[in-house]
């Protein structure tokens, strides 16, 4: 299954902007970025979205600030932040500039699967609630951070068996490592004021009922011009993009789960069909019958 279409139309968006990206489709449901990026506030892209693959960062350095869901967090070197699939999250300049330092992994669960090394995602899957942020101990950071730099030059030259050889071998000690690590919970950090998170819980909750902005409004006794700013200056985004995005994201779980596509439109919230085909078109850059299409190709 392809991954990156969110991804890839991300991508394209910042152009020219981007540089210092090397990247690297490993396999279909793999794919690697070594990226060092200098940016400023008018250069970074900071932007509300998901997607339906695991996103791996493994951070060097930066003044950058990540939110997921209605966690925040400032990382350090050496911190690893896991995104699971359908969480909100964006990452924003916490300065006027910075170089922005990383490793990135965008994965499905089957991802080391042609390697028949399926175990070493096991870490993807650990119980308890979602740690976004985790702090490598220094063991396995290092190790780390002495592995990836190889696995970037041989990814350079995959072209040749034997550096993609390299590669693959490099690849299965990292995730070993990951699987390894002792990972170190990092407390969560105030940024969001708890008028954002509870009104981010509210929508979370009651997405497929809500019929308007203006009633979430009503709800908190706020204007809508007021819970417009606050989403605006805090996650930079709208109330209603917000709420476009939850109901697209869980309509993509009902599809994947098999539910017929008129069903999953009218449980997500959406009043007619063409209307949910629109704004999932424009979150997901493919049609309902695409994405269902695309999940299908990816089980053959």
């Amino acid at each position: 299954m392809k991954l990156l279409t969110h991804y890839l139309h991300t991508r394209q968006q910042h152009g020219p902007k981007v540089i210092n990206w090397r990247e690297n489709s490993i396999n279909d449901s793999l794919f690697y970025s070594c990226r060092n990026t200098h940016y400023n506030t008018s250069t970074y892209p900071s932007q509300l979205h998901y997607h339906d693959y695991y996103e791996l960062v493994l951070f060097e350095e930066g003044d950058i600030r990540y939110i997921c869901e209605s966690q925040s967090y400032r990382p350090r070197h050496g911190d690893m932040i896991l995104i699971p699939p359908k969480t909100m999250h964006m990452s924003m300049l916490d300065a006027e500039e910075t170089r922005y330092r990383r490793h990135v992994f965008y994965l499905y669960p089957d991802a080391l699967h042609p390697l028949n090394a399926q175990a070493l995602t096991a870490f993807l899957h650990r119980p308890g609630p979602p740690q976004f942020f985790t702090t490598l101990d220094s063991a396995s950071r290092d190790a780390l951070f002495s592995l990836l730099p190889r696995l970037d030059d041989a990814l350079k030259k995959k072209e040749q068996p034997e550096e993609m050889a390299l590669s693959q071998g490099l690849l299965l000690e990292i995730f070993y490592l990951l699987n390894q690590a002792i990972l170190h919970p990092t407390p969560q950090e105030e940024y969001l004021p708890q008028n954002v998170k509870e009104i981010q819980a509210y929508l979370d909750q009651n997405f497929a009922e809500i019929a308007s902005v203006s009633q979430v409004a009503a709800h908190f006794f706020y204007s809508r011009e007021y819970i417009s700013r606050l989403f605006q200056q805090y996650l930079h985004t709208t109330v209603g993009d917000y709420l476009i995005k939850r109901r697209i994201a869980h309509s993509q779980s009902l599809i994947a789960a098999g539910v017929p596509l008129l069903e999953a439109c009218f449980q997500s919230g959406f009043k007619n069909v063409s209307t949910f085909i629109r704004a999932f078109r424009s979150v997901a850059r493919m049609t309902p019958s695409q994405y269902r299409a695309m999940l299908r190709s990816g089980e053959e």
